[in-house]
């Protein structure tokens, strides 16, 4: 492999300290092509496991984490989170991963990070029932609004997406979260008109989901017309949500604290590009992620941005480093 399957750990705020590991391995391969989606548009969009040739193995898997696990202390980590460069459950050998991964970090809870596009099929549903704590996408309770934000594969439908989390609802041996991604695009609202929001509470609550995650994009996205929402409007969105799911905790996107968890196995040139291929950071992000000083941290980023291998964004008043091209 030239690519590390094993990332971080980074610093999440729905997980805590999560250590990545990325099944797909870039080019992106996704089910969706999000136009908010934080590594840009999908460059291979597949519509199942059938059409995807992994790059990435069990072994890769089990050789990168035993690597990490001889310099990692794993006190230090929340989870384990499968993730990274597209949708985790094209990856057919997804469950075998799951369990070797249980057997390397005993103790350790195992996150999934899914778009939910494929959980309606048997073998992709038999690796995710697996983890610890399932969390799921869903951002739209229309199918016209789903196909404007999600830009879904032919043969993807929301009915698809819905009948998988019903399933894993009821089979998952963990917790279910749903992420909900709320928007604007072209200067104005797609998702998150209080008709839209009470369509989606209607549609959680026959999911049941234990946790539901209010977000809006925080890094640059996919499509230039897209926009987040201001703090007030996604404080909104959450309390109409909130009054409308007795019994499910609903919890709203907020910047974690940045806090130095160390390098792990990665040199430090290493350790900022595989981070930055699976999603752009900003400069004190970085010098978190990696442990390292902060002129070690500029330093680098000065030498890739030099080399044409990272290029800088603003997005919200903020600088992002992004990756220009395969490295």
């Amino acid at each position: 492999m030239s690519r590390s399957v094993v990332y971080g750990p980074v610093i999440s705020w729905r997980l805590g300290r999560s250590l990545g590991i990325d099944p797909i391995s870039p080019p992106k391969a996704c089910t969706f092509d999000c136009i908010y989606c934080q590594l840009g548009r999908t460059v291979r969009k597949i519509s199942s496991p059938d059409g995807f040739e992994p790059d990435v193995h069990v072994e890769d898997v089990v050789s990168e984490l035993e690597r990490a696990l001889e310099t990692l202390d794993m006190a230090l980590i929340d989870y384990v989170t499968f993730s990274g460069c597209g949708e985790p459950t094209l990856n057919p050998e997804l469950g075998d991963m799951v369990e070797a991964v249980r057997r390397l970090c005993p103790g350790v809870p195992i996150a999934l990070l899914t778009n939910a596009s494929l959980l309606w099929l048997e073998p992709v549903l038999e690796g995710a029932r697996r983890v610890d704590f399932l969390v799921a996408k869903l951002d739209a309770a229309d199918g016209a609004t789903f196909r404007a934000v999600n830009r879904p594969v032919e043969g993807i439908t929301l009915d698809k997406v819905v009948e998988g989390l019903l399933r894993a609802r009821e089979e998952a041996r963990g917790k279910l979260a749903i992420q909900s991604m709320f928007l604007r695009a072209h200067g104005r609202p797609l998702n998150y008109a209080p008709e839209q929001v009470e369509r989606l509470v209607e549609l959680l609550r026959s999911i049941r989901p234990d946790q539901v995650q209010v977000n809006t994009p925080t890094r640059p996205p996919a499509e230039a017309y897209v926009r987040s929402l201001e703090p007030d409007e996604l404080r909104s969105v959450a309390e109409l949500l909130s009054s409308g799911l007795e019994g499910i905790e609903v919890i709203s996107w907020h910047l974690p604290e940045a806090r130095a968890i160390g390098p792990g196995a990665l040199r430090l040139r290493e350790a900022i590009t595989s981070i930055l291929e699976r999603r752009p950071c900003r400069f004190h992000e970085l010098c978190a992620i990696t442990g390292a000083e902060p002129s070690s941290v500029r330093a680098e980023l000065d030498r890739l941005v030099s080399d044409g291998v990272l290029s800088v964004r603003n997005y919200r008043g903020e600088r992002f480093y992004v990756v220009r091209k395969r490295v």
